[in-house]
């Protein structure tokens, strides 16, 4: 039988698959795809970024809203002294605000951005209602101490009892002590605050001894005994007693109150331009030389006219009431309600008439008559009484306008014949009742002695009659 060859293979088995190699070599990122990814990425990271920023925007102009809420709040507490409680009222007030603006934020990320925003805006929101609340109580607490003392001053100036000035003195000190140790102002503060309360109170008691008898001498001693010029200047002082001084001086002499005492204004001005401060510093001097002059100059020339000023303003307080004594009498003798005969309407229209022209004539005489005398101003009123209740008496209403001393003097429209014959009447008897003498007496036409020139008036009143009637 014949063999079969056989032989030995030195190979080893495998399950790889034969390939072809060459030498070219590929770059692993050189295909379309592998440059595509790095843009990709970009895309992706902006995306990612735009969100962010967009959602940090937003938490931003919420966290702004939300401070400007709290501002306000924080503004509300600004007086509040009390610092636990203007916090507490900002956090009532606000988080509920707080709350509401996050309750409708969908964006869980936004939100967190909001309420991490607020709790650092928060922070410097209690700082600002603490730094608030401090200084409401300084304020609060400098506005008592200071109403305190000068209500203490007061009670110092009314007072005339040594003991209890002593006491309201005392008090004034312990107040000073006590703001001081409050506040921790120090030693110098303290010093300080006694210092303005002796000047106060130095100022006080000069003040209340000007116009008494030996004012100078008080004033002198009682500055001397806390030796004053250690904390008040000469130049505080002498100006504060100028000034009490002037005040005094012009409260006696008022030109033209009855109660006026010049006699004093000028003894208190003698004694100002006298005055000098124990340690001899004048006061008047620099610049209230001069302010002194002017006060004195005005007291001086004031007094000389002050009697007779006050009489002219008695005389016409009298003669005001005279006059209107005499306007009632002339109303009355036109209007009466309880008169048969004078209770018609035309009866008030005269007497309304008559005493318009009557309170116009008199303002004309008191300006024009300024040195005239009582007697003279009551013959004037008393007369115009009568004169304007002849020109009104029986006139109609078609008769009357209204009077104006400047425009319409002859307001009373008379008929022509009534007019001539008056004026025929007058040449028969000069010395008779007649409308034509009233009427010149009034439209001012009269001699220098005062008597009426009727046939003058007569001759220009016919003329503005006869004009009426043509036109």
């Amino acid at each position: 039988m014949p063999k079969i060859p056989t032989f030995e293979s030195t190979a080893r088995p495998t399950t790889e698959v034969g390939s072809i190699t060459t030498g070219i070599q590929v770059s692993p990122t050189s295909t379309i795809a592998a440059r595509l990814l790095p843009a990709s990425d970009q895309l992706a990271n902006y995306a990612i970024k735009k969100r962010d920023n967009e959602e940090k925007l937003i938490a931003k102009k919420a966290i702004l809203e939300l401070k400007s809420e709290s501002d306000k709040i924080i503004e509300s507490q600004k007086d509040n002294i009390s610092e636990e409680e203007s916090i507490n009222n900002w956090k009532q007030t606000f988080t509920p605000l707080i709350k509401q603006k996050t309750s409708t934020i969908t964006n869980r990320r936004v939100r967190k951005l909001v309420e991490d925003g607020i709790n650092l805006e928060n922070s410097e929101s209690i700082y600002h209602l603490k730094q608030n609340s401090f200084k409401a109580y300084e304020k609060e607490s400098a506005k008592i101490y200071n109403d305190d003392i000068n209500a203490d001053v007061a009670k110092f100036k009314a007072e005339t009892n040594p003991t209890l000035k002593d006491k309201y003195r005392d008090q004034l000190y312990l107040k000073a002590e006590l703001y001081n140790e409050e506040h921790m102002l120090g030693s110098n503060d303290l010093k300080k605050r006694i210092e303005a309360i002796d000047s106060v109170l130095l100022l006080t008691d000069a003040d209340s001894f000007i116009g008494t008898p030996d004012a100078v001498e008080k004033i002198k001693k009682i500055d001397k005994d806390i030796n004053g010029t250690k904390f008040l200047s000469d130049e505080i002082f002498n100006n504060s007693i100028y000034n009490s001084y002037k005040q005094k001086i012009e409260s006696v002499a008022v030109k033209g109150d009855p109660n006026a005492d010049y006699e004093e204004a000028e003894r208190l001005l003698n004694e100002l331009e006298n005055f000098e401060r124990y340690n001899g510093s004048k006061t008047v001097s620099g610049k209230r030389e001069a302010e002194f002059a002017t006060l004195k100059q005005k007291i001086l020339t004031e007094s000389i006219g002050h009697d007779t000023f006050v009489r002219k303003i008695e005389q016409g307080n009298k003669f005001f009431e005279y006059q209107t004594e005499q306007k009632k009498l002339l109303e009355s003798s036109f209007f009466n309600s309880f008169i048969p005969t004078l209770n018609k309407s035309i009866d008030k229209e005269r007497a309304v008439e008559a005493s318009l022209e009557y309170d116009e004539r008199i303002d004309l005489y008191v300006q024009l008559n300024q040195d005239a005398t009582y007697a003279e101003q009551q013959q004037y009123a008393r007369q115009l009484r009568i004169d304007l209740q002849d020109k009104y008496a029986k006139v109609t209403t078609e008769q009357i306008t209204s009077f104006n001393l400047e425009e319409n003097k002859f307001n009373v429209i008379r008929e022509a014949d009534q007019i001539i014959e008056a004026k025929n009447n007058y040449i028969a008897d000069p010395k008779g009742k007649n409308i034509l003498i009233t009427m010149a007496r009034l439209n001012s036409y009269v001699d220098e002695e005062g008597k009426p020139e009727v046939i003058k008036f007569y001759n220009d009143y016919i003329k503005i009659l006869k004009s009426r009637q043509e036109g």
